[in-house]
């Protein structure tokens, strides 16, 4: 088989990002680098294909980001999207925002780029599935739904132990009839909550309660929908809440219903933000490291531009850790 880039750059001890800078004389490695990745691609027989080169000279120095309709709703996306600019500035590369077809599915209207980022991509997004069957490399934080295509590159979170850790610690408090609300049924991290969620009770002898309710639902919709799941004689006695701040909603119904959040009712959200360190009482939540999980994508990203498309995506792991605090 040819030498891939891929190969140079692992004999070299490098990213292939470095060692593709090395082999076509662009700024950004010293000349002693330069130099020696340039001797071991000569020793190796390194030859670039010429579809390789054509996509090198091809270059906009623009990377497009692709995120739910909703994206704008919730502060995870922001720090997402600051940890995938700033590292893209890194690289000397351009972040461009694309706009939703989540409807249409058309990327007719999209800018030229040289690569795309996906975060947390939806069931029902048609603007997933035309972004994947497209020849330029994609990273795609979170597993694209089944059937829409397979990335060049998949940055994942350990959904299963974090969502495990959460109801592990509600046992270890006395937590008899544990819950999980969710606002969406459409991503990968919602599902991959739900699924462990319901194992977990099956494993611990429970009946598993799931709400499904909105981001978008008024307080007193809210109150309707769930004031007898947390009823005070058999109704749930510790909820993990699976969205961006609506952790703070549900401790305020709790409150309504004469609940004590971390006393009669355990609380924990999926997203851990500043809105649950300076809630009181303070919020248990897994933090997902949304910035460093957007620097990682781009990175990967950055990696995978200039290279031949991979037979299996390359993955990265972003660790999200529990941040216990009082509430649960």
């Amino acid at each position: 088989m040819p030498v891939t880039l891929a190969d140079v750059a692992r004999a070299a001890g490098v990213s292939t990002a470095t060692a593709s800078v090395a082999l076509n004389g662009k700024a950004g490695v010293s000349d002693e680098v330069r130099r020696r990745i340039r001797e071991i691609a000569e020793r190796m027989d390194y030859r670039p294909s010429s579809v390789g080169r054509a996509l090198r000279r091809a270059r906009t120095g623009m990377v497009g980001l692709y995120m739910p309709n909703t994206a704008s709703t919730f502060g995870y996306y922001t720090e997402t999207t600051r940890g995938v600019a700033e590292a893209l500035h890194r690289h000397d590369l351009s972040l461009v925002i694309l706009p939703s077809s989540h409807e249409t599915g058309s990327t007719e209207g999209f800018p030229d780029v040289d690569g795309y980022i996906l975060i947390e991509p939806h069931t029902h997004d048609r603007g997933v599935p035309a972004i994947l069957r497209q020849a330029l490399p994609v990273v795609s934080g979170d597993t694209p739904p089944r059937g829409a295509g397979t990335p060049w590159g998949l940055v994942e979170s350990p959904n299963d132990a974090s969502t495990r850790a959460v109801f592990d610690r509600f046992r270890s408090r006395g937590a008899r009839r544990p819950g999980l609300i969710l606002i969406e049924r459409i991503s990968t991290w919602s599902l991959d909550l739900e699924r462990t969620y319901r194992t977990w009770c099956g494993e611990q002898g429970l009946e598993p309660r799931v709400a499904l309710t909105s981001a978008r639902s008024s307080n007193a919709k809210l109150l309707s929908d769930l004031a007898e799941w947390f009823a005070p004689d058999g109704g749930t006695d510790a909820v993990l809440a699976g969205g961006d701040g609506i952790a703070v909603r549900i401790a305020g119904l709790l409150r309504s219903l004469g609940h004590v959040v971390g006393d009669s009712v355990l609380l924990a959200s999926g997203v851990d933000s500043p809105l649950m360190e300076f809630h009181t009482p303070r919020i248990t939540a897994v933090d997902l490291q949304p910035r460093h999980f957007g620097t990682v994508c781009a990175d990967l990203l950055v990696e995978l531009i200039g290279t031949e498309r991979p037979s299996d995506p390359v993955r990265r792991l972003v660790d999200a850790p529990l941040i216990a605090r009082e509430s649960g």
